[in-house]
């Protein structure tokens, strides 16, 4: 087992996780960042920080990019920035167990790491939801894919598209994928109110505009089929009908759950699964008050995604990240560190 010491260990590298490193390794000794994040490179793997946001094709409304940026560009940034500044990150890491020695933290890895901690900052953010009907799974990487390729959707040549969701990481895609006229794409909402009801006006405006993408509301999947690959789906309308709608590729958004599982029930959450923090949310008025970001276990913080009643954005992640910090400091100076 490799063992670490550290005065913030960051589990998670998403915009939060990149935000306080940033942030925590200009002001502390010693930071530390762990991430599960790996992408397929040749014939083996290799690191890739960035969480859910790696798999927005043009976020539009981040501040100081008036044009936009790709999820893997802004992350890309983030990353380099914070390794600049003295972060050490290691990934792929998967952590496993968290428990408290004393007023110290300890974190082990499926990988054989013991990491120990002053303090340490929960931003592991979201994972996929899955679409539970028949055949997805197994056309999943034949069609079908959670999220949306970041690459010149051109290349995909003509080809017909459906997109299953109505947030904005849905329509960042559609709009992303509409750079190919040759491309018939149909964004699938739930919702009877369609994209308005769940989407940044913004990008509700640049789909509507957009010749090549139209929107079916009151919808959802029932089955994907195909022989060898995906060559259609079956919908499921408000009304009680259904209908067959061949397709090249199904791009699923239907939303993400905390990557919590592994934390038990040492750090207190919602019934969703979201990490509490603070007095209120904790339900603290008399006895040990929590600082902002604090989660149940003293010392141990949690920000971004993963933290009830976050804001699902990147700039809000960001925010987070980096005012967590201001709390991790008071931490450390009336714990006797």
């Amino acid at each position: 087992m490799v063992r670490y010491d550290c005065d913030l260990l960051i589990i998670g590298a998403g915009p939060a996780g990149l935000s306080a490193a940033i942030n925590g390794a200009s002001e502390l000794p010693k930071v530390f960042m762990i991430d599960s994040g790996k992408k397929k490179d040749g014939g083996g793997y290799r690191r890739q920080l960035g969480g859910q946001a790696i798999g927005s094709s043009a976020i539009k409304n981040y501040p100081g990019f008036p044009f936009g940026a790709t999820g893997c560009e802004l992350m890309a940034r983030f990353e380099k920035q914070a390794i600049g500044l003295g972060a050490h990150v290691l990934c792929p890491e998967h952590a496993y167990e968290l428990k408290m020695d004393g007023k110290w933290k300890c974190v082990r890895t499926r990988e054989g790491s013991e990491i120990i901690a002053k303090t340490v900052l929960l931003t592991n953010g979201l994972s996929y939801r899955k679409m539970m009907v028949p055949n997805v799974h197994e056309l999943l990487g034949r069609g079908v894919l959670y999220g949306a390729p970041t690459s010149n959707p051109r290349a995909l040549g003509a080809c017909r598209i459906c997109i299953v969701g109505g947030a904005n990481s849905a329509g960042q895609a559609a709009v992303h994928l509409a750079q190919n006229s040759e491309a018939e794409i149909a964004i699938l909402v739930r919702n009877p109110g369609g994209i308005r009801a769940g989407m940044s006006k913004y990008l509700a405006d640049e789909i509507e505009a957009c010749k090549n993408v139209r929107v079916i509301a009151d919808v959802s999947v029932m089955r994907a089929w195909g022989k060898m690959r995906l060559e259609g789906i079956t919908l499921g309308y408000g009304d009680g009908s259904s209908k067959d709608h061949p397709t090249d590729h199904l791009f699923i958004f239907i939303g993400a759950e905390p990557k919590v599982s592994w934390l038990g029930p040492c750090v207190r959450k919602d019934p969703r699964g979201f990490v509490l923090t603070g007095n209120r949310d904790l339900g603290i008025s008399e006895g040990v008050q929590r600082l902002a970001f604090e989660t149940s276990l003293s010392g141990v913080f949690a920000a971004g995604d993963v933290r009830f009643r976050s804001v699902k954005r990147v700039a809000a992640g960001v925010g987070e990240g980096s005012a967590a910090i201001g709390s991790v400091h008071r931490y450390l100076a009336g714990n006797g560190f």
